[in-house]
């Protein structure tokens, strides 16, 4: 049984729609894998009901996929981020679509469009309502959903997945089932954190983006040269840049696994210890480095920012803990 499947039977076991309103919120690393969960549980839904069989649910009258917005040159919002473009924006591989701008944020606009949707009549029993990412909420929208999660009359489902639930606020967690994706745990052998890393990319990001992402297998070294003071903070800048958020996901992660160290299970502690050869710091410096990344992150996410500055400032951080 594939991971998919596995997750739907648990899902179904627990969930029959028997009920007038369902809010779910989605967790687990994967969000591609997530999302396409939702669909096959979204065309289960028809099929069970009147023997439908949906090529496409997204497109269904019923259902409301909300992502990052996109923008014409005139800053008119013209949709939304379609899912193949959307992994890509958010490992930083891209930042436009064709020519239009791709929102940085699920604006409020989004959100009170749905009131509309919910109120016309369906077609079945209930509406479905699919948020891909919650993280992508910012205030504004964050307490329009809350509102809406709370106060609607009509039959419902919303699906909100997330990829890092501590993105999502406590009022929103507090209004929703949790269900984790799971995935199967696969047995590997690595030679290097970055091929460890690459390992938990979605396969599309992989296939696509091969050839610069090999290219991450020299950071280790980086960090390793400014741990020994073999050269000057910034001689990485230019490279690093080029990287863009995906750098920035691979330190964290980087970071996080020299940090849990010895806790780790027998997959990644070969990884911990191929890393420790490497780079030798304490766990007061690790923790001050996660907590710049997380603040980097954010900032990134939220801030138009110089590309040149940014990893400036944050290599000459990175420095000073090493």
């Amino acid at each position: 049984m594939s991971d998919q499947e596995a997750n739907i039977k648990i899902f179904l076991e627990q969930c029959n729609f028997e009920k007038k309103n369902y809010n779910y919120l989605l967790t687990g690393a994967n969000v591609s894998e997530k999302l396409n969960f939702v669909i096959e549980i979204i065309r289960a839904y028809f099929f069970n009901k009147d023997q439908m069989d949906l090529k496409d649910p997204l497109n269904h009258p019923d259902v409301k996929y909300i992502s990052l917005p996109v923008y014409d040159k005139s800053s008119m919002r013209i949709g939304v981020l379609p899912e193949a473009d959307r992994l890509q924006y958010d490992f930083g591989l891209i930042d436009s679509l064709d020519t239009n701008k791709i929102g940085k944020e699920i604006v409020i606009d989004q959100i009170r469009e749905l009131t509309d949707f919910l109120n016309l009549s369906s077609y079945l029993d209930h509406k479905f309502v699919i948020i891909n990412k919650c993280d992508y909420l910012n205030r504004e929208s964050s307490a329009a959903i809350l509102k809406t999660l709370e106060e609607t009359n009509s039959s419902s489902i919303f699906f909100l997945i997330t990829s890092e639930l501590s993105s999502v606020s406590d009022t929103i967690i507090s209004r929703c089932q949790k269900f984790n994706y799971k995935r199967k745990e696969i047995s590997a052998n690595f030679s290097s954190y970055s091929e460890y890393f690459i390992s938990s990319l979605p396969i599309e990001i992989v296939t696509e983006h091969n050839s610069i992402l090999s290219k991450l297998a020299t950071i280790e070294d980086d960090i390793s040269a400014l741990n020994k003071r073999d050269l000057p903070a910034l001689t990485f800048t230019d490279k690093w840049s080029k990287f863009d958020k995906l750098l920035i996901d691979y330190l964290l992660n980087l970071f996080s696994l020299l940090l849990k160290g010895r806790y780790l299970d027998n997959e990644t502690s070969q990884i911990y210890k191929l890393l420790q050869q490497k780079i030798i710091i304490d766990e007061g410096k690790l923790i001050n480095i996660l907590k710049t990344l997380l603040k980097k992150k954010s900032e990134y996410l939220n801030v138009n920012i110089n590309k040149k500055l940014f990893f400036d400032d944050l290599l000459i951080v990175i420095n000073n803990e090493l």
